[in-house]
């Protein structure tokens, strides 16, 4: 009875990874400072989970060791093709994305203007 396939959870399985796979895609190609509204709604609909700030402050830590300062490597993130920045950095860029979404949550909530500053939204 351990081989039953389970459609239903499969299919999900398949929708969410589709789903990841179509997010991933419209931040490389549409989330730029060209477009920051584009940005900016993502913030706002919390379609990428906000990181644990544990991890989030871990990462600054690593950012501080290698002597990378945290706005550059949030500003390439959204400038530079994801190949490119993964070259440039030597990190994965999906993961860096989502700690710039979790960085752009906590700046908007905290620093209003700072965050419209940053993506370049007119206040």
């Amino acid at each position: 009875m351990n081989n039953v396939i389970d459609f239903i959870a499969k299919k999900r399985e398949r929708e969410e990874r589709q789903r990841a796979q179509d997010l991933e895609h419209y931040v490389a190609t549409r989330c730029n400072f060209q477009q920051p509204e584009n940005i900016d709604a993502l913030v706002e609909e919390r379609l990428i989970e906000v990181k644990d700030h544990s991890l989030f402050l871990g990462f600054l830590s690593i950012l501080k060791d290698e002597q990378i300062e945290p706005l550059a490597i949030f500003q390439d993130v959204f400038l530079l093709e994801p190949a490119r920045f993964e070259m440039s950095y030597n990190m994965k860029w999906w993961s860096v994305v989502q700690l710039a979404f979790t960085f752009l949550t906590i700046l908007k909530e905290n620093e209003p203007h700072t965050y419209a500053q940053f993506l370049g939204l007119s206040t």
